[in-house]
């Protein structure tokens, strides 16, 4: 977003806002309960937030950072002249590396999400069959073959494994970028009314792929990531039901205004992500 673009998100569907109240909610549990049943009361006592929960709020603040500089420089891509003369190689450089760090930081944000979902259920395994529990998860392609092997509880394995094809082309991408020493660059075409619509690609054969529109490419895949999180909030609702006894729906949820909100707003603009309880106010501020 330019300097000039004020942006506020409000939504329902907060990973972070949900496990917060998650949290809030056990406490008053453990209060409730500590006397009555000492025994029964230790599973809703923590001393600690857990590793995954924690890691993942840190990565979405990490994320939305990058996001925000790949914004301002697709930007200055797309209103610059692509000449010689004019060429802007500096944001040239900073998108290649922006965009490599979209990548590779969604990926970690869907490893985070991972270790989310074995953590809830590994602490409530006694109510699952030994053949049902989930096990040991080592990120989210572990998770993605458990499901499609049907292996751990059915209802999970049926909300990820529509997930499975758009997640395979952005695990070969950082893959190929982290690994297999692989690298983008930019290209450009004019969109018939002075402006750039800037792509990209990688160089590495026989794996080659062209995006021609990076911004509606981030959009859709940012678009999947957060319908990802709608449904795994829908389902953890249903599961802290049974394990916790919190009775919780979409209706009741904390509304969250997150002010700037760029990863929601990427899916919103470019990748059409819309939702009953989301809310974009863009406004254009003249600083001058």
């Amino acid at each position: 977003m330019s300097p000039q673009t004020q942006i506020t998100i409000t939504h329902k569907n907060d990973l972070r806002t949900y496990l917060g109240d998650w949290k809030t909610q056990m406490g008053t549990i453990y209060i409730s309960i500590e006397k009555r049943d000492p025994e029964e009361s230790k599973r809703y006592h923590m001393t600690r937030i857990p590793q995954p929960i924690e890691s993942f709020s840190f990565n979405s603040d990490d994320f939305s950072i990058v996001l925000r500089y790949l914004d301002n420089t697709l930007r200055i891509l797309e209103e610059t002249p692509v000449t010689p003369i004019e060429f802007p190689y500096q944001a040239y450089s900073e998108a290649r590396v922006f965009l490599k760090a979209f990548f590779i930081f969604l990926r970690i944000l869907l490893d985070d999400l991972a270790g989310i979902i074995e953590h809830f259920y590994k602490k409530n395994e006694r109510f699952y069959k030994k053949k049902e529990r989930l096990g040991r998860i080592r990120g989210f392609n572990d998770l993605l073959k458990k499901a499609d092997m049907s292996k751990g509880p059915e209802n999970l394995s049926k909300l990820l494994r529509p997930r499975c094809s758009w997640f395979q082309e952005l695990k070969k991408t950082r893959d190929d970028l982290v690994h297999n020493y692989d690298s983008i660059l930019i290209s450009f075409k004019q969109n018939g009314k002075g402006r750039n619509v800037v792509g990209h690609f990688n160089i590495k054969e026989p794996t080659r792929y062209v995006h021609e529109d990076t911004r509606k490419y981030i959009g859709l895949a940012l678009s999947e990531y957060q319908r990802l999180i709608d449904d795994l909030l829908d389902h953890f609702d249903e599961r802290f039901k049974d394990w916790y006894g919190i009775v919780q729906g979409k209706t009741s949820r904390t509304t969250t205004i997150i002010e700037g909100g760029i990863t929601l707003w990427w899916a919103y603009k470019y990748g059409n992500y819309r939702d009953q309880t989301l809310k974009v106010d863009e406004r254009q501020e003249n600083l001058g």
